[in-house]
Order: C-alpha cells, then structure tokens, then sequence
C-alpha cells in the first residue's frame, strides 16, 4: 500500500473535527441553554473549541473505508459528547483535580463544580440521543455506547485510577484500567462506524482491534509526553508505564502496538489513511 501523504492525512484530520465541530454546535448543542442558560454554557464550554476528535475520526473513516459514502456523523458527536462528559467529570477536584483542559480553565473551575457536574450528567444523556438518531440501529449504536461508558468502560476505568492512588499497582492493573478508562471509547469508535457501514462480524472485530492496539499505544506516548510535566497524576503518584519501563522501553512498546494495529486492517482495502494516522498518533508530540 502507498502511504498517505502527510499533508493529506492533516487535511483530512481537519476537515472531520471541522464537520463535527459544526455538527455538534449546530445540530446537538444549539438549543441547550432553554430552560437554563448556564447549564447550556457549560455544555458548549466542555465540548466545543478544542480536543483532537481521534475517536470521532475513527468512527468517520472507518464507515467511509466499509462503506463508501455512509455517513456517520451522529455516531462521531456521540462519542465526542460521551468523551467530553467523562472528561468534565474527572477534572473535577474529587476525581483528579484539574485546573486547565484544552488550553483554558476546566469546566468546574469556569462554572463551578455543581453546574460542571450537571454539565457531565446532560451530555452523557445526549451522547445517547445522538447515538439512537437512526431507528432502525438504535438499540445496538446505544449497546456499544453504553458498554464504553458504563461498568465495563469508562466509569469502571475512572474507579480504578482512582483507587491506585497512593498504591502501588502492577503492570497488568494499569493496563486493565487504561483500556477500560480510555481504551473501550475509542473502541467504540471503530464498532460505531462499522455498525454505520453495516459491516460484518468479522470486519467489525478487526477494525475494533485496530482501534484497541493503537488506544493502548496512544496512553503510552501519552505517558512519555507527560513525564517532563508537573501533572496531576504526577503530583498525585498515579501510574503510569513509565513506572515499568524506561522511556526507550515504552516508546518500542507502543511502536509494537502500533504494528499490531495496523497488522488487523492491512488486508483491507483503502485503509491507508488508518494506517498513516496510527503512526502519526505514535510520533505525536503534543
């Protein structure tokens, strides 16, 4: 396969954020703020203006590569709204305590905990909405999104960064808990798009293995960009794989990963653009 060009995958990366950018300001935020204003703002300050989009990217290519010309945008701002409600959510000061996301002050810290709060709870039920806008998939967009952001995803993740604090956890635990916390959504990202594509059980495997082994290399760099800052989960003692192995050890680690990613998709075709993109997620540096 050739690759995609580096200035290509950027245009494209671009034009998704773009287009659920617009959506979601547009189509699922406009008219939040009816019956109480404040909330409304909150919900927009939480989402709007900033955030990589990776899972809304993931639903939107991987539909587009089963299924030329799907449209899976509703899917994208669902996972957008989910991952943005968890996020509020956990830099609250009883979660972890952050100031600052996205370049400006955390929800809590422009609203006040109690609006951030409710803030978290509505987008988590439009997140839903958006999820069931097609009737006849409903029940299953709303299945694979519950799962990412319940007991079995997010909410059991979150729990156990939680209870790692002040103790020391071993390998195995922080991986549990870095798939469940940040690991299941983006999964779901690849589930939702091949459910937009109508693709098949195989298919759908694949893709969502893709999306699993490049969410695992992605919390790894994520830890190797963050151990020249004074973060949270530093000043709180969370772990991280650099607990385990030395920076050159973690970053030969996410690049086999990566590999093993891109291994899951490669017989498929017209998924050049996926594979320049997990290797893009692998050089980050920000």
């Amino acid at each position: 396969m050739k690759p995609i060009e580096e200035n290509d995958l950027t245009l494209r990366i671009r034009e998704d954020a773009d287009a659920v950018e617009q959506a979601l300001s547009v189509r699922w935020l406009a008219d939040v703020g009816t019956h109480a204003p404040l909330l409304g703002e909150a919900m927009r300050w939480a989402v709007l203006g900033g955030g990589k989009r990776v899972r809304a990217f993931l639903c939107l290519e991987i539909a587009r590569i089963l299924a030329p010309g799907t449209d899976a945008l509703d899917y994208a701002c669902a996972l957008e709204l989910l991952h943005a409600s968890s996020l509020v959510h956990d830099d609250m000061p009883e979660m972890d305590n952050d100031d600052i996301r996205r370049g400006k002050p955390s929800c809590h810290k422009q609203f006040g905990p109690a609006i951030a709060l409710m803030a978290g709870d509505a987008l988590i039920a439009l997140a839903f909405r958006a999820a069931a806008g097609d009737a006849d998939r409903a029940a299953e967009a709303v299945s694979v999104l519950s799962e990412a952001g319940g007991w079995q995803g997010i909410a059991s993740g979150q729990t156990l960064d939680l209870l790692s604090e002040g103790r020391r956890i071993s390998l195995e635990e922080l991986k549990t808990l870095q798939r469940l916390k940040t690991g299941r959504l983006i999964v779901a990202a690849a589930e939702l798009g091949a459910l937009a594509a109508r693709a098949s059980a195989e298919k759908t495997r694949d893709f969502a293995a893709y999306a699993e082994a490049i969410g695992q290399a992605f919390q790894v760099t994520d830890d190797l960009l963050d151990a020249g800052e004074s973060g949270s989960d530093r000043a709180r003692d969370l772990a991280t794989f650099l607990r385990f192995m030395t920076p050159e050890e973690a970053l030969a680690y996410a690049a086999k990963l990566t590999e093993k990613g891109k291994d899951a998709i490669r017989k498929y075709p017209g998924t050049e653009l996926l594979l320049s993109f997990a290797d893009r997620l692998l050089a980050r540096t920000c």
